[in-house]
């Protein structure tokens, strides 16, 4: 068993988003991913299924042409193979797993 305290990892850069791995398997990925406001993850694709975990903050989620506004609380569930970007509108954690 594994205890992973969000709190003491969250970490912010002026420069960049930060993006931690805390757990790996074959067929499983969780990242923690800390944004300033106005940070960007640019367009993308994922070999695997992605759930995002809206820790705290408010960003804008876009994938097939639609957008949306998301804030502390919010799931969302992106299939593989399909380009997705992540927009911070204002300091923004987001905790990321990947899955097959």
């Amino acid at each position: 068993m594994q205890v992973i305290n969000l709190e003491d990892l969250k970490e912010f850069s002026a420069s960049d988003f930060i993006k931690k791995e805390l757990a790996v398997t074959d067929n499983f990925k969780l990242l923690l991913i800390c944004f300033e406001a106005g940070q960007e993850v640019p367009p993308c694709v994922m070999e695997r299924s992605t759930a995002f975990y809206i820790v705290e903050g408010q960003g804008k989620f876009l994938a097939s042409d639609q957008e949306h506004t998301v804030t502390s609380g919010s799931i969302v569930l992106i299939e593989p193979d399909l380009a997705r970007q992540i927009k911070a509108d204002s300091r923004l954690v987001v905790l990321a797993m990947q899955y097959e």
